[in-house]
């Protein structure tokens, strides 16, 4: 009976369970996902959207867009800071190199733009997929004593 009371509580327990839900928050240029007060970075949340495909495809692809933006706008933000350093040390500066720079800075923030709007709709599936409806059978388990002794009582 031990067994039987305890695998019930087990089984009712695992079943009232529901995942956490990602938060996110719009930031400047993109969104901040959380999960328990935790920062989540897109690798972490591939490992989260396991359970559905299409949030899987989508945080694929952020992650790839992501790869992208930081490459192109890596190279842009040289493009540009090599003339800065050059005018600094009063030399020449390569003007048309920092043009170059910022034409592709201009073209990495719409792929991160685009990056982070893919992560959030994952984010929104997941959650959606994640949130299930109300429990209709109402389970309730209390703590009782009285002169025979004490125990617990589950009521359906």
């Amino acid at each position: 009976m031990k067994k039987l009371s305890f695998l019930l509580l087990l089984f009712l327990s695992i079943t009232s369970l529901s995942a956490q839900q990602i938060e996110s928050e719009k930031v400047f240029l993109g969104y901040k996902f959380t999960m328990n007060n935790q920062r989540l970075d897109l690798k972490a949340m591939k490992k989260l959207m396991i359970a559905d495909r299409e949030a899987t495809r989508l945080i694929k692809k952020a992650r790839k867009n992501k790869t992208i933006s930081t490459i192109v706008g890596s190279i842009g933000g040289s493009f540009v800071g090599i003339p800065i350093g050059a005018a600094v040390s009063n030399q020449d500066a390569p003007w048309v190199l920092a043009g170059v720079g910022a034409a592709f800075i201009g073209v990495a923030i719409p792929i991160s733009l685009r990056s982070s709007n893919q992560a959030f709709e994952a984010v929104e599936r997941i959650n959606s997929v994640n949130s299930s409806p109300p429990n209709p059978l109402q389970v309730t388990l209390n703590f009782i004593g009285n002169h025979q002794g004490v125990g617990l009582a589950l009521s359906f």
